[in-house]
């Protein structure tokens, strides 16, 4: 995982008022945005997710166009955008488990977190797995004691 620039082509469409981004360098890697502020935080959003997928399946990242060498777009721009595939699967992570999320970051394990919680070894492995989570609430009480703990 990696951090990665690529030049997005942003461009304001009069008629449907909403900013149009593409990036020239990476295949379906496309966003929109009502404001230039949503356009340039679903830019962020659509790269890192295409640049991480392509990572995850071993595709090839291809390389970025030089800024200046990029066609400005009629009433639009070129702007760099910042890809951080590391950062991004946090998120990931994090969104997907945030119990096993907590307890990797805390430098636990499931033994050491079945023993912090009092709770049976088996469950914890479950949750570890992605199974049999417990309701929101309580993975929110569940996360505050692993990180009160650290």
């Amino acid at each position: 995982m990696s951090k990665y620039i690529f030049p997005a082509t942003f461009q304001w469409d009069e008629k449907d008022k909403v900013y149009y981004v593409n990036f020239p360098d990476v295949d379906g890697c496309f966003t929109d945005g009502a404001t230039l502020t949503e356009a340039m935080e679903n830019a962020d959003d659509v790269l890192n997710l295409m640049v991480w997928s392509m990572e995850q399946q071993k595709q090839a990242i291809p390389e970025p166009t030089p800024r200046d060498k990029v066609k400005v777009p009629e009433n639009g721009f070129v702007n760099l955008v910042v890809a951080d595939t590391e950062a991004y699967q946090d998120v990931i992570d994090r969104e997907n488990n945030p119990i096993k999320y907590a307890r990797k970051k805390a430098g636990l394990n499931v033994k050491g977190l079945a023993e912090l919680l009092g709770a049976p070894y088996r469950t914890v492995q479950e949750w570890n797995a992605g199974n049999r989570m417990p309701p929101k609430w309580v993975q929110r009480l569940i996360i505050e004691k692993i990180e009160a703990n650290m």
